[in-house]
């Protein structure tokens, strides 16, 4: 492993976030899905959910974009409220 990946790691296990990726995006209805390490898979709106770390704009995430995450309860159930990406 080289020293950026271990210094990317450590820089995550730093943060009080779950960690997870960007399993899908859907542009058109504004909304995405995180996997998390357990393989559950939550949604996201483009609108509700606070972006933290380089990216600012939803239109900025990938598929499979490792993120550091939080959880909210909506009406709809269980929902990611904020997204950290990392370098």
């Amino acid at each position: 492993m080289s020293q950026t990946e271990e210094d990317s790691k450590a820089e995550r296990s730093k943060d009080l976030f779950y960690h997870g990726s960007i399993s899908k995006l859907f542009p058109s209805n504004n909304m995405g899905l995180v996997r998390t390490e357990s393989g559950r898979e939550v949604p996201f709106s483009f609108q509700f959910v606070e972006l933290l770390g380089e990216v600012k704009s939803p239109s900025e995430l990938q598929e499979g974009q490792e993120v550091g995450y939080d959880l909210g309860w909506t009406s709809k159930g269980l929902r990611v409220t904020k997204i950290k990406t990392y370098p």
